[in-house]
């Protein structure tokens, strides 16, 4: 199999009657009739949420024909990434689609070039992505890295969660056992709020440093953002919480009064509100987040839990997912974690 080497310069031409172009920011815009062309699948809710807040940011490479149309594009999303412990950023290559009377003339190899080439000359250790078709790809060096699982809900939380949340909003507590232990684990699982996002980010990324050597990151931008993603596909962000058993719940509340009966009247008085909201969270630990979203069939894009929250999930698959190129010659990415993204 040939491999074309997109990280040198002196690449090939493009057709000689298109012409190429970088967009940034807003003018993005310009590939929505060729995205919405190549990728019909796309509900209107998520191309909303895309052309609006992922191109933003977006590294766009682009050819036009001789009445300015957008005829090929590749869109490179910049991600924050951690490389055994150091942060970079990376670009998540997404959106390559060529109109179909100029398939085959070298348009994709031309941008993706020019998607590598900056993004090597901004010192980004690598590009990825995730491919429809591996054999696409190939050729031009990116290669998989690991494997990533392919994640179901169980009966029970399927069965809680339609019973006790019609429009999955709250989902109530569930009730399981312990691994390991006689004890009773309560757990208590939320929908994500804006108030969450710092808890939720501290919990990832310490979780991922754990487990992974390269992955994401999940701060708390990172979070905002993907609610919103998750939103246009009709899901959302669920937190697990672990509750404490009721012996350090009662030592807990106790605590609780002692230091309530030491504050002044004034102190009282100022956000109380606040105060109670914060104290009813005191007796729980979060101990896990999913991702779940819906167009067409349910996926979970998503499931990070600690060891007690195991059972609420099964494992269905575990697939190569994530094609990455290397901009610093051999890399060892170690054990990768990159879900799926836009």
């Amino acid at each position: 199999m040939k491999t074309v080497d997109l990280t040198r310069t002196g690449g090939g031409e493009p057709p000689s009657d298109l012409y190429y172009e970088a967009l940034s920011g807003k003018e993005g815009i310009l590939t929505r009739a060729l995205w919405e062309q190549v990728f019909p699948e796309d509900t209107e809710e998520f191309l909303r949420y895309y052309f609006r807040e992922k191109i933003t940011d977006a590294r766009i490479h682009v050819l036009k024909d001789d009445k300015g149309r957008v005829v090929s594009m590749v869109h490179a999303n910049p991600y924050e990434v951690m490389i055994h412990g150091v942060r970079r950023r990376a670009y998540y290559i997404v959106g390559v689609a060529t109109s179909e009377p100029y398939r085959h003339r070298g348009c994709m190899a031309f941008l993706l070039q020019k998607a590598v080439l900056q993004a090597k000359s901004e010192g980004c250790p690598f590009v990825f992505l995730m491919p429809a078709d591996a054999a696409i790809y190939e050729p031009f060096g990116f290669r998989y890295a690991g494997q990533h699982s392919i994640w179901a809900r169980s009966a029970h939380l399927k069965e809680r969660m339609m019973r006790e949340l019609p429009s999955f909003s709250d989902v109530g507590s569930l009730r399981i056992s312990a691994h390991a232990s006689s004890d009773t684990v309560r757990l208590r699982i939320s929908a994500y709020s804006s108030s969450d996002a710092g808890v939720l980010a501290a919990y990832a990324e310490k979780t991922l440093a754990e487990r992974y050597d390269t992955y994401c990151v999940h701060d708390e931008a990172y979070f905002e953002r993907l609610s919103r993603e998750l939103a246009s596909e009709n899901g959302g962000i669920y937190l697990l919480w672990r509750q404490e058993c009721e012996e350090a719940c009662k030592n807990k509340i106790e605590e609780n009064q002692t230091v309530n009966e030491e504050r002044t009247v004034a102190e009282k008085q100022a956000g109380n509100e606040e105060r109670t909201v914060a104290e009813k969270r005191t007796n729980d630990t979060l101990c896990g987040y999913f991702c779940y979203a819906c167009e067409g069939e349910e996926y979970l894009q998503e499931v990070i839990v600690d060891r007690e929250a195991e059972a609420l999930f099964y494992e269905k698959s575990r697939e190569e997912r994530i094609m990455f190129l290397s901009l610093e010659g051999a890399c060892a990415y170690g054990r990768t974690y990159f879900p799926e993204m836009v």
